[in-house]
């Protein structure tokens, strides 16, 4: 009965931790009226060409927990941004392809970009983006046996170097595989 309270209570303190950020990432993620530049006034960010590591170096960054596994094959950073993404001043796009795979769950593993993180050498993290490179990861659910690859961007900012990225199995899950990325 303990066992459940405390896993109970884990969970919603999980919870209102995700929602208390999202909550936060809205409002500082909006942009208020007036005072800024009107964007034909913004001017275009430059795109240095990206720097990709070798997937020989990254296929040994692996993590492995309660039958999944993921893989960090490639990183790009800056990454290329797909069209329709519009980067913030100040930030640059990072990316890193994974490849997620259900080794042994009878439970499927959930694909989804928005479960994953990086975390800096500060320890400060920052939530993948959405649709921000093409040939992003596919959503959807791996069966066991099955396995997907590609990227998952991030915006970070100009300057931080991102040391692990970490995909969490689940919003409310425990299980989280984390893969240090090598440095530059």
């Amino acid at each position: 009965m303990m066992g459940t309270i405390r896993h109970v209570r884990r969970l919603f303190v999980m919870l209102a931790a995700t929602v208390l950020t999202a909550g936060l990432l809205t409002a500082c993620g909006s942009e208020g009226g007036g005072g800024g530049l009107n964007e034909s006034d913004r001017p275009l960010p430059t795109v240095p060409v990206a720097t990709r590591i070798s997937p020989e170096e990254l296929a040994k960054q692996s993590a492995e927990s309660a039958g999944f596994s993921m893989k960090a094959m490639a990183v790009e950073d800056p990454a290329s941004a797909a069209a329709s993404y519009q980067a913030q001043a100040d930030t640059r796009l990072f990316a890193v392809q994974v490849e997620l795979e259900n080794l042994s769950s009878t439970d499927p593993l959930p694909v989804d970009v928005t479960n994953a993180i990086v975390t800096d050498e500060a320890g400060v993290t920052y939530n993948a983006v959405a649709g921000a490179r093409d040939g992003e990861i596919a959503a959807g659910e791996l069966k066991q046996g099955e396995k997907s690859s590609g990227w998952i961007a991030f915006a970070v900012p100009t300057g931080v170097n991102p040391k692990s990225i970490t995909y969490r199995i689940g919003i409310i899950s425990t299980i989280a595989l984390e893969a240090e990325l090598p440095q530059k």
